[in-house]
């Protein structure tokens, strides 16, 4: 498989930036980039000041290339990111955050359909001590976006939570990557992450999965895109939040596929792309998930990505940025920043 060569690299929106992200916005993850309407937008998993996890959107000016950084929020009168598909009610199945967003346009009986699949949970912890996880979606409808009341796919007894999917329509099916695990990684655990793969007629009824990496290859989740020779899927795995002592190497894989995407069947050995423990550059010193490609030719490949900050001290970062009249970040355990890097054929 052809090298390729990391060219450029910086964070768009960081939350420890000493500029604030948005109004109403803490941090953001999981970028979804896509072109529509003239320009280039990217969906967003927002943390907000309301502590709750919802979908937003970003946009450059029409006409801008995709690698300029003057990425705008959707905003509402007072400034405020808008978000996007919200649920109605605190204890609906997803009342406790949406994230992962991957937009889609597809087809179903031959009618055009666009969707946005998401990863989603309740509010509060379940009696398993954990937040169980499923994958729900939004549909187009006229100018705004319905949200269906139920999951669209759910985990299983072995593994309850599903999440992070990556949705495409192509060849008349739709095709589902998702992560399979028993829930989220807590501080001092290492991590049980399966992606499997499944296939559907409507994007809405799923077919039994199938694995389509084992926990011992750990990738947490994907993207994929067609190129002129076929498919290329890039690969992360869920960044080291809590600092845990040893923990899985980090950075980005890279598979291809020369005919239709599938299951691991139809892609070719996996090559890893960036390692971010040999490397580290702050904003993803902890690793690199949600990744997200749009092609430059054949020759330039942006992987838009949110990486996780090395631990960092809410107090002694907050007291350094003070004594200098700064803001300070925003109280989290963990800091994470959405960027753009650029990779070259080597």
């Amino acid at each position: 498989m052809t090298s390729w060569r990391l060219v450029d690299q910086r964070p768009l929106f960081d939350m420890l930036a000493e500029a604030r992200i948005c109004r109403g916005v803490l941090g953001v993850s999981d970028p979804d980039v896509f072109h529509a309407d003239g320009r280039w937008q990217m969906l967003l998993g927002a943390f907000t000041t309301r502590l709750t996890v919802r979908i937003v959107l970003a946009r450059l000016p029409v006409g801008a290339p995709v690698v300029e950084d003057g990425w705008a929020f959707v905003t509402d009168r007072r400034g405020h990111a808008v978000t996007i598909g919200s649920p109605p009610r605190r204890r609906s199945w997803d009342g406790g955050g949406m994230h992962t967003p991957n937009r889609v346009a597809g087809t179903v009986a031959g009618e055009p359909v666009e969707r946005i699949y998401y990863a989603g949970q309740p509010a509060g912890r379940t009696g398993l001590g954990r937040n169980r996880y499923a994958i729900g979606a939004l549909v187009r409808d006229a100018e705004t976006w319905r949200r269906y009341d139920h999951p669209v796919l759910e985990g299983d007894a072995r593994r309850p939570s599903a999440f992070e999917p990556y949705v495409l329509c192509t060849d008349g099916r739709w095709r589902m990557w998702y992560l399979s695990a028993p829930g989220e990684v807590e501080p001092g655990e290492r991590p049980d992450y399966e992606l499997r793969y499944t296939e559907s007629d409507d994007g809405l009824r799923w077919e039994p999965a199938e694995t389509f990496s084992s926990t011992a290859e750990g990738y947490f989740d994907n993207t994929v895109v067609r190129t002129p020779a076929g498919w290329r899927m890039v690969l992360a795995r869920g960044t080291n939040l809590h600092g845990t002592e040893p923990y899985p190497a980090q950075g980005l894989w890279l598979t291809e596929a020369g005919d239709l995407p599938g299951g691991r069947a139809a892609w070719g050995g996996i090559d890893r792309l960036l390692d971010t423990d040999a490397s580290p550059t702050p904003w993803y010193a902890a690793g690199l998930c949600g990744p997200a490609v749009v092609l430059d030719g054949e020759d330039t490949m942006h992987v838009f990505a949110t990486g996780t900050y090395a631990r960092t001290s809410w107090w002694r970062t907050s007291l350094s940025r003070l004594r200098r009249g700064r803001r300070p970040p925003p109280p989290s355990p963990f800091y994470l920043a959405t960027g753009r890097l650029t990779f070259t054929r080597a």
